[in-house]
């Protein structure tokens, strides 16, 4: 089976690492490109064709749903969530609207990140065994 390839997407390089670390405890997960910026997530995402962006939403040059929404106009086949410390239901709808594919609040990162994870290994399984 191939692996499930993310590109993480924050500005805060100790948060990065952790997130690093436990997805590449999943044995399932590679991590082809870490941004810091919403302009370097797009070029990263049109250079790497990630299956997987996780998209903070605090970012600089182009915040996380600007970024979100470009990345789904220029290469629709790549799903994006953002990652926020915000978990109110009007920061989920403005994901929705910028066309992301899910949103996970930082504050149950790991077990909601798991979860996204699971999901799309299952969503890309289906599609190689239909393809």
């Amino acid at each position: 089976m191939n692996r499930l390839k993310v590109l993480l997407v924050d500005d805060h390089e100790r948060f990065r690492q952790s997130v690093v670390s436990f997805l590449n405890e999943q044995g399932f997960v590679e991590v082809v490109g870490e941004a810091v910026n919403g302009e370097d997530a797009i070029a990263q995402t049109e250079k790497l064709h990630p299956d997987l962006v996780l998209m903070d939403l605090e970012i600089r040059e182009r915040d996380g749903f600007e970024a979100t929404r470009e990345i789904k106009l220029r290469v629709p086949r790549t799903r994006v969530v953002i990652l926020s410390m915000h978990n109110g239901e009007v920061y989920r709808r403005m994901a929705w609207r910028h066309a992301a594919d899910g949103f996970i609040d930082k504050s149950s990162m790991k077990s909601a990140l798991l979860e996204v994870l699971l999901s799309e290994r299952s969503r890309l399984s289906a599609t190689a065994l239909a393809g």
